[in-house]
């Protein structure tokens, strides 16, 4: 009989014939001919991001980019308009947004300019945008001050609604503008307005209002005289002072202060002439019942 060579064997090994089973699984060799690869690839791209000298130019170049297309002519804001505003609040607005010309419109933040324009006392509502032909557009509604409010700070100008508008350095600035003093006053500004209305038929003697115990008002008119108003229904009182004014002519006579704070008649006080007037006359009318 022929003997078998037990040396060879034609059939592959196992270890063979399960890489040769792997090979034909597709994901393997996707992962042979394409992972492998671009693993390879992106730990030579990391190794040599790494290197600082290079992340400097990655970043230098990047950095040029974008300011190149940034300042581009179509991009780039070359003045400001401001609409709405007086000469002084529109000094304050360009003071404030403090902008070099020309700039380029991604590096503006409206929203923040927007913000820093709101903080200024005189405006109350802005509006900004970047209009056609490069120019910077901002609206300004200024407040429109009510009052002139002396306090510790000086002479502050107050709107209908009692929020600060702007300040004055003496009352000369704003002599159209009705004065009130004391504290409180903002928080009463209606009331005030309301008693300056009613004083209208001697708008020419008032000097002002004085909030006093942060309760109630008194109005300081010319040749010292002082109108004390309760602090309930002031505007009821005083019409009680105007028509016994229209009636007697009281605030044209020697009269110092009109007191109506109990809301029902005014106690009155004479000055110190027609009080001795008085004096005097009582006296005398004393000597001729005698």
């Amino acid at each position: 009989m022929q003997q078998v060579n037990k040396a060879y064997d034609p059939a592959p090994s196992r270890v063979k014939y399960k890489l040769h089973r792997l090979w034909l699984t597709p994901v393997y060799r996707a992962l042979i001919r394409t992972g492998l690869p671009v693993l390879l690839i992106f730990v030579a791209l990391m190794a040599w991001l790494r290197d600082p000298d290079v992340q400097q130019k990655i970043v230098t170049y990047f950095e040029n980019a974008q300011n190149a297309m940034e300042e581009r002519p179509e991009f780039m804001v070359q003045q400001m308009r401001i609409q709405g505003a007086s000469e002084p609040v529109d000094k304050l607005v360009r003071d404030a947004m403090n902008i070099t010309f020309p700039a380029s419109s991604f590096r503006l933040d409206l929203p923040a300019l927007k913000t820093t324009v709101e903080d200024i006392e005189a405006v109350e509502t802005v509006s900004i945008l970047v209009g056609a032909k490069g120019v910077l557009q901002v609206g300004i509604v200024e407040r429109v001050p009510a009052l002139l409010w002396r306090n510790d700070d000086g002479l502050t100008l107050l709107d209908a609604q009692g929020v600060v508008s702007g300040r004055v350095d003496a009352r000369q600035d704003r002599g159209d503008l009705p004065l009130v003093a004391g504290l409180g006053v903002e928080q009463n500004i209606a009331e005030a307005l309301e008693i300056f209305q009613k004083l209208a038929p001697i708008a020419g003697r008032v000097r002002g209002l004085m909030r006093k115990g942060e309760r109630r008002w008194n109005v300081v008119l010319d040749r010292g005289q002082v109108l004390m108003l309760p602090e309930d229904q002031p505007i009821a009182a005083l019409g009680r002072i105007l028509a016994l004014h229209r009636a007697q002519d009281i605030l044209n006579r020697d009269i110092l202060v009109v007191d109506i704070r109990d809301g029902r008649k005014p106690i009155l006080r004479l000055s110190a002439p027609a009080l001795d007037g008085f004096k005097k006359l009582r006296l005398t009318a004393a000597e001729e019942d005698n």
